[in-house]
């Protein structure tokens, strides 16, 4: 057996033993948990093992080693790299084990602490700064954000896993996959290839289980944090709590605050000039290159000081924001001073109970500002990293010219500068929000010790600023949220008031004065507007709004009125034409469209008109002046009636005429003056026509179609009695009698419609 043979059997050898070492996942028997010490021992066997393969596959990577496993070289790289994986995976696996050690070891430590009361113990004595809370809050805080991350990377950890054991089953079924294959009768060439994919697969299962066993031991971690910085969290609240019953005004904390505040703000005075000076240098720059690019010539020229442009703007706009970072710097130490200041007096209990909402409303909107800022500023961090990033693929590219990467060079130089000076700035806004969240928590803390009758005063005073608030002036005169509401009561009350006093008008003069239904509706509604006006009068007087107020108005009104408002003016004038007119008038009987019905009343925009049927029926005024309005009593209520009759030829006529009247004369609702009369209308085609006219008083409960119905019923009975008989249309048929009939039978013709 020569070298090379023994070579390649070595490795085939070592490639059997690449199965997975681990029995929870190889095995699929259910994964049983190992001590982090028997863990790590495992892991430092497999970590020497796969160093060892690592070296001898590395030693293989040949061309002659290649051709006799029936490879290519780039596989038996790919096998190396494998294991190298699985290596690191490992490696990193070891790493973990030992944190989740070091954790449970804190965590126990703590709980120790805890429960022996150690952990509650304050380095200082009572009483104690504002400085020395804020640093617990701080902790308190920094817990907070550690436990919501390590949450989160619990929940990446569990899909990584899953991930991760998705990739071993699909890896384990590809081996079986081929092991099966394996067994079948193949050729030499053949059987190669397939061990060599077997043991490929068999490399990923190792792989993927490493892989699966390194992120069980992140998401145990994760656990562990939760509950590490949870008891962090409650112990650096219990320790606030205790700082925060024993707060008191420290005068020489407060002057070291507001010292060190000001040492700042001169140091950031220094920057403003330095940074102007820079920035007007900029602009020079800018303008002499702008001079230069106007005078070039020739392409080649104009193309090397139009690139010395654009770094001279680039170094202008970034001084330029330098400076209003700098500046609003400035503006956040002001902001930090006033903040001290502020939970100091809190502390000392200066600070007046009704100006808590309000500081703590100021406070509020301040820290939606600063979020805001914030956000800004870091969008334009992210920026900046992008052109840098740019710039740097820019630098790397070959053949460029010196003059290039000498400007592209100073362009990067200039986003740096503007990189640095952004973290800065997001430094500063981010302690100023820090500092005021801590003010409106200790707002809150101050808002909840009041009892409630201090709450109730609390809130009348906000509601009393509300009620006296303005919403704009005319004329020097202020128009507020009372005087706006008061009005709107005043008018609402109003025209409650004014309408029931026009219906108790109507009726008194109706009933106690003896004035017709019609003139009593026109008095009480010409009353109802009259003190309607009055009510709106008295209103804008009781309020100080100025008639002027309502001149901005003016352009709107004549134009509503020109389109949409012409219909409602006119009926709004027609009710007045048609109250001092009268053509019709309440308690009047029309005809409409043919339909009979009563006035029931005259509105201001319409007429309600009630019909037999008991409908009612709503008219614009305006409808009553355009059209033809039959009024059946305008004048009297005493309407003619007209009823017809046809009798038989040779009929008595005398005695019909008598049957007609006396059935006029026995209705008891037929008028005895004007006396009814009856009439010889005409000698019809089949009867002789005759008309009875009568005269009756129509009210709502007496309509002249019932009078006629109950006539033509009287009129039947009374011509039955007396034999005459009621006409019906006749036909006679004559025959010449001097010759006969003459009678013929047709056929249809074959092949017509008929047949």
């Amino acid at each position: 057996m020569n070298k090379k043979l023994r070579m390649i059997l070595t490795i085939m050898i070592l490639g059997c033993l690449t199965v997975p070492l681990t029995s929870g996942l190889a095995q699929e028997t259910g994964e049983t948990k190992v001590e982090p010490r028997a863990r790590e021992e495992v892991i430092q066997a497999k970590l020497a093992d796969l160093q060892k393969r690592i070296k001898i596959f590395s030693e293989a990577e040949r061309e002659d080693v290649a051709k006799g496993l029936s490879v290519t070289l780039e596989q038996l790289r790919e096998r190396t790299e494998i294991l190298q994986e699985t290596k690191t995976f490992y490696t990193q696996q070891l790493h973990a084990i030992r944190k989740h050690e070091s954790l449970l070891q804190e965590k126990e430590a703590l709980n120790e602490k805890i429960a022996t009361g150690e952990a509650l113990q304050i380095e200082e004595s009572p009483p104690y700064s504002l400085k020395f809370h804020d640093s617990f809050n701080l902790k308190l805080a920094e817990s907070k954000r550690n436990r919501q991350t390590a949450r989160l990377a619990v929940s990446v950890a569990g899909k990584a896993l899953q991930d991760a054991r998705d990739r071993y089953q699909k890896a384990r079924t590809e081996s079986r996959s081929l092991k099966e294959e394996l067994g079948k009768g193949q050729k030499h060439q053949e059987v190669l290839v397939v061990q060599w994919l077997l043991k490929l697969a068999e490399r990923e299962c190792g792989l993927a289980e490493a892989l699966v066993g390194y992120q069980e031991w992140v998401q145990a971690n994760a656990r562990e944090e939760i509950e590490l910085f949870t008891l962090r969290s409650d112990l650096y609240r219990q320790i606030s709590e205790g700082i925060l019953a024993n707060l008191h005004f420290d005068p020489e904390d407060l002057e070291s605050q507001l010292a060190l505040i000001d040492e700042q703000k001169k140091e950031l005075q220094g920057v403003v000039e330095e940074v102007r000076k820079d920035l007007r240098q900029a602009t020079r720059a800018q303008s002499k290159a702008q001079r230069k690019v106007e005078k070039a010539l020739g392409d080649k020229e104009l193309s090397k000081v139009k690139l010395n442009l654009i770094v001279a703007e680039q170094w202008r706009q970034a001084y330029q924001v330098k400076l209003e970072q700098v500046e609003s710097s400035f503006q956040q130490m002001n902001i930090m001073k006033q903040l001290w200041t502020q939970r100091y007096d809190l502390v000392k209990g200066e600070t007046a109970w009704e100006d808590l909402a309000g500081l703590k409303e100021s406070a509020v909107k301040l820290r939606e500002r600063q979020q805001q800022r914030i956000s800004l500023e870091q969008e334009r961090q992210t920026n900046l990293q992008l052109q840098i990033g740019k710039l740097e693929n820019q630098l790397q590219q070959e053949g460029l010219s010196w003059d290039a990467k000498s400007n592209l060079n100073e362009q990067r130089k200039a986003q740096v500068g503007l990189v640095s000076s952004t973290i800065n700035f997001i430094t500063t806004l981010n302690q100023t929000s820090q500092m005021n969240l801590l003010f409106v928590a200790e707002l809150d803390r101050a808002l909840k010790v009041y009892s409630f009758g201090e709450t109730v005063k609390i809130v009348v005073a906000k509601l009393k600023g509300w009620w006296q608030a303005e919403l704009y002036v005319v004329e020097d005169q202020a128009l507020t949220v009372s005087k706006i509401i008061i009005a709107l009561v005043i008018l609402i009350l109003g025209i409650i008031i004014t309408g029931v006093m026009s219906r108790l008008l109507q009726r008194s003069l109706q009933h106690q004065f003896g004035v017709n239904a019609s003139s009593a509706a026109i008095t009480s509604k010409l009353v109802h507007y009259a003190v309607l006006l009055l009510v709106v009068l008295f209103v804008m007087r009781t309020v100080n709004i100025p008639l002027t107020a309502f001149t901005f108005l003016g352009g709107a009104i004549a134009i509503g009125v020109g389109f949409g408002a012409q219909k409602l003016i006119n009926n709004f004038i027609s009710c007045f034409i048609i109250m001092a007119e009268q053509p019709i008038r309440v308690g009047d009987l029309i005809m409409m469209d043919n339909e009979l019905g009563w006035i029931e009343d005259i509105g201001a925009r319409c007429t309600r008109v009630r019909t037999y049927s008991n409908i009612r029926i709503l008219v614009p005024n305006s409808y009553f002046l355009e059209n033809n309005i039959i009024n059946w009593t305008h004048n009297d209520n005493i309407v003619r009636g007209r009823v017809t009759v046809g009798v038989a030829y040779g009929s008595p006529t005398r005695e019909v005429k008598e049957a007609l009247l006396k059935a006029a004369a026995e209705h008891g609702e037929v008028h005895k003056n004007p006396e009814p009369y009856v009439w010889f209308g005409d000698f019809g085609d089949n009867a002789m026509l005759f008309e009875l006219y009568y005269w009756v008083t129509v009210t709502e409960g007496v309509s002249i179609e019932r009078i006629s119905s109950d006539l033509r019923f009287m009129i039947d009975h009374l011509f039955r009695e007396a034999g005459i008989q009621v006409a019906f249309p006749q036909r006679e048929l004559h025959f010449a009698g001097d010759r006969p009939l003459q009678i013929e039978v047709s056929r249809p013709k074959p092949g017509s419609a008929e047949s």
